[in-house]
């Protein structure tokens, strides 16, 4: 491995990589020098089955950041960027196949970064880029750079996993933030922001809630685009690309109190909320900030697939009976839609209806109106991508579910009726056998058939000789009239 430059004290944080954690490692380095900068030649290997979770290679020179291995889980392999004091990923590589934490695996800069397992498969690599040094900024920003280039070659700024930072832009041609559970999205259109479910692999994506710049103007098609930034005085800003005029305010609730010299972030979490969180000095954990969705009822899987939250009590129920239930979920979640492969029909599927249920997120789902509840039904029920429909009765509005059915809420209205499909679970196949197979055990049949004829044709055979020959010494024994014993004996007097 080379060293970054002003950098003596490596080989000493490198010996310590695999048995200490992060927070131990900086506590040490206080009286040293750290990791500031990668190198073309770079080469570090993660410890198969490391005790710690996060395994730093390279710090920000505040000491507050790191970018190194990461365990996921139990025993997956990322790359992150760690905020060291609260040991939260602001930033992961999130290759399509993580690694696995048990095995080796090596992580090289050589104008690029690439990470790779021990079969020297490459799991992640930063595409089309040139670097001459890699290095991590206070601001948590991982960038690659070239000496002859002020613009970085490739920055983690431009490429967020599930969560935003300070100053850091989040544009419409940026990837989503993704949950780091994948089921759900935070994306930018030209003049909203929105958040999306993440149904099979990402090619269904339905919007369970929505805001819109108050002074941008959807109507203006040459108006740009908008774009977000986390601001440090308690905001997250909307503003319009090139010249900058902010559009739109989403407030948190420091916004009034003019904190200074805190940290913030905001992130995706795995219940589908974006949440605004900030961090002081001395602090024991996150502080929540900002919440887009207010009431656990309004969040799209808060009870699981076909489970129905009761607002208020936030109690969950199943669709199909009245039966609380949290964990296990009423049923298995779905990922794909009950189209069979030729297009031409459903898959096999039951029926769920329940009275007094809604959608939470309805305003984002297009209504059909005019219709009754039996039409409304009948709509789905012939479309092998719908997944239910909920009428409103009093409206007459019938909203259709063209993706797997999440949780739906409880409201105390007979009119309000809902048509849910189930997908039924397969019988067990038997395996087919290939033509030669079949033919080859049909011949098989055959000639043991015939063997067991024989055998029993042979077996008679034999009976019925035996059988007659025991009849004939039957016949030769028959005896005649009784002699008188007394005659008998005086015939054999001589003896």
């Amino acid at each position: 491995m080379r060293r970054g430059k002003g950098d003596p004290a490596i080989a000493a944080v490198m010996g310590v990589l695999c048995v200490a954690s992060a927070v131990l490692v900086v506590a040490g380095a206080k009286g040293g020098e750290l990791t500031t900068q990668l190198l073309n030649g770079f080469t570090a290997t993660h410890a198969a089955g490391a005790a710690a979770a996060f395994e730093p290679l390279l710090y920000a020179t505040n000491g507050v950041f790191a970018f190194g291995f990461l365990r996921v889980g139990t025993a997956s392999l990322d790359l992150a960027v760690v905020h060291l004091p609260s040991s939260f990923p602001l930033w992961r590589a999130t290759p399509a196949r993580l690694g696995d934490w048990s095995r080796p695996a090596t992580l090289t800069f050589d104008s690029s970064l690439v990470l790779t397992d021990e079969d020297d498969d490459v799991l992640w690599r930063t595409l089309d880029t040139i670097g001459d040094v890699v290095v991590l900024l206070n601001s948590s920003n991982l960038v690659l750079r070239r000496y002859s280039k002020p613009v970085p070659a490739w920055q983690s700024f431009h490429n967020p996993s599930d969560t935003l930072v300070l100053d850091q832009n989040f544009t419409a041609s940026s990837p989503p933030l993704i949950s780091s559970n994948r089921r759900f999205a935070f994306r930018l259109g030209k003049t909203y922001m929105a958040l999306h479910m993440e149904f099979n692999g990402g090619r269904t994506t339905p919007i369970y809630w929505q805001h819109t710049a108050l002074e941008a103007q959807p109507q203006n098609a040459t108006e740009p685009p908008v774009y977000g930034r986390l601001d440090g005085r308690g905001f997250f800003g909307l503003y319009l690309e090139g010249g900058g005029q902010k559009v739109d305010v989403l407030s948190f609730d420091t916004f009034v109190q003019n904190l200074t010299g805190v940290f913030r972030r905001m992130t995706l979490d795995d219940d589908g909320n974006l949440r605004a969180y900030y961090w002081t000095d001395g602090a024991k954990g996150w502080i929540s900030d900002y919440r887009a969705i207010a009431e656990r009822c309004e969040l799209p899987a808060s009870c699981g697939a076909y489970g129905l939250c009761v607002p208020g009590t936030a109690q969950c129920q199943c669709l199909d009976n009245t039966t609380t239930s949290t964990s296990p979920q009423c049923h298995a979640g779905e990922t794909a839609d009950l189209c069979a492969t030729d297009g031409r029909q459903q898959l096999d599927f039951d029926v769920v209806r329940r009275k007094q249920v809604s959608v939470a997120y309805k305003e984002e789902l297009p209504p059909e109106t005019n219709r009754t509840a039996e039409e409304c039904e009948a709509a789905c029920a012939g479309n092998c991508s719908c997944w239910g429909a909920v009428y409103n009765g009093a409206s007459g509005y019938c909203y259709l579910m063209d993706f797997p059915v999440e949780t739906l809420v409880y409201e105390a209205d007979d009119r309000k009726v809902g048509y849910f499909k189930v997908r039924k679970v397969p019988s067990p196949k038997r395996a087919r056998m290939s033509p030669g197979v079949a033919a080859a055990t049909a011949v098989l049949s055959l000639i043991l058939a015939g063997l067991a004829a024989a055998g029993a044709y042979s077996g008679y055979r034999l009976w019925e000789r035996r059988r007659r020959k025991r009849a004939g010494m039957e016949q030769e024994l028959v005896p005649g009239p009784y002699k008188d014993l007394k005659t008998m004996g005086s015939s054999n007097s001589s003896f």
